[in-house]
């Protein structure tokens, strides 16, 4: 359900007053005393956020106009029935459901919350769509409508790093809203003549307009709540993590080498999927990597890579292929991040 709820005291004001309220969710101008608000319903919910005031209302129309009203406020709760006096408890908040923690907004029997419905153009967020998104998920909270493609994003926000463009999936993960970022070491790449330990050097370079350094990036997984990354190795007579002794590795964007591969967690060192399943799945079940077999068959480790405070991958190392029959490659997906932090 969506109210609205519009106050004009300068009827003169009236057109330019309309074409503000076609680009924005919840307007106020107080030189002019016109204010305007926009808001969609969260049946059953209750924002557990800081209430200005609480007070008694006839209706949901009292509370929305005591919100447009208050300068102050960016949403409010009404309670879902009236008291024995017919009147409903009305509590003003100080914030909306965009811009706090997701587990802020509850389900509750008691309450109906309304936030400012988003009528911002695809790529802008804010209560006035003053800025650019933080991520994909942000973008798409405030804007259902929009579509996957090209966007700038801006994730820590005027005075940090500066925007980058990324790809938005709008359709992945349900529709939340998937951030999407590139490299150059995305195609399945051969690995042989490198025997020591991590003589193979990958430097994975990251891509998109105006992204300058793994810092910009490492700020969208701070403000994402999930991110994931896939990795892969192919071996034939080529170990890769070889408990304690490791031949292969990736490295984090802090520069650390990380001795566990996708599908396994930091908890699970030196082990890949099969080495975290029970009982042990590996290729030689004393080993936590199909890889570390190290025989002459053909064998593959690979996962998602989700401790977001690791990625992106930055680099990439093997050894152990130095043999004619010592081969590998390795493969590495896209950086995805989404949900809002």
């Amino acid at each position: 359900m969506l109210v609205i709820v519009l106050v004009f005291i300068n009827i003169s004001l009236m057109p330019k007053t309309v074409a503000k309220f076609q680009q924005t969710a919840l307007f106020r101008d107080q030189k002019r005393h016109v204010n305007f608000g926009n808001f969609k319903e969260e049946i059953h919910h209750q924002l557990s956020v800081t209430k200005i005031t609480s007070s008694l209302v006839a209706d949901r129309f009292d509370c929305t106009f005591n919100c447009v009203s208050e300068s102050s406020c960016k949403s409010f709760n009404i309670a879902a029935n009236p008291d024995s006096d017919g009147l409903y408890l009305c509590e003003l908040l100080d914030t909306d459901k965009y811009r706090t923690a997701e587990n802020d907004l509850q389900v509750n029997a008691a309450f109906h919350h309304f936030s400012p419905w988003s009528s911002c153009q695809p790529g802008l967020v804010g209560i006035y769509c003053e800025r650019q998104g933080k991520s994909c998920s942000e973008m798409k909270s405030h804007s259902p409508q929009a579509t996957s493609g090209s966007y700038v994003i801006d994730p820590d926000g005027e005075g940090g790093y500066e925007p980058f463009t990324v790809f938005c999936d709008m359709t992945d993960k349900n529709g939340v809203g998937v951030t999407v970022i590139g490299h150059d070491s995305e195609n399945r790449i051969f690995v042989n003549g490198y025997g020591p330990p991590g003589s193979y050097v990958r430097h994975v370079q990251y891509l998109g307009a105006g992204i300058t350094s793994i810092e910009q990036i490492a700020v969208i997984t701070d403000v994402s709540s999930h991110c994931e990354q896939f990795i892969k190795y192919e071996c034939h007579d080529s170990a890769l993590l070889y408990m304690g002794s490791p031949d292969g590795w990736w490295v984090s964007r802090d520069e650390e080498a990380m001795t566990y591969w996708g599908g396994a967690t930091p908890a699970d060192s030196y082990k890949c999927a099969c080495g975290v399943t029970s009982p042990n799945s590996c290729a030689d079940t004393a080993r936590g990597c199909n890889c570390d077999k190290n025989d002459a068959v053909w064998r593959e480790d690979s996962g998602l890579l989700t401790e977001k405070s690791h990625l992106p991958v930055t680099q990439l190392r093997f050894g152990d292929t130095e043999g004619s029959s010592e081969q590998g490659y390795h493969t590495l997906g896209k950086l995805s991040c989404y949900g809002m932090a």
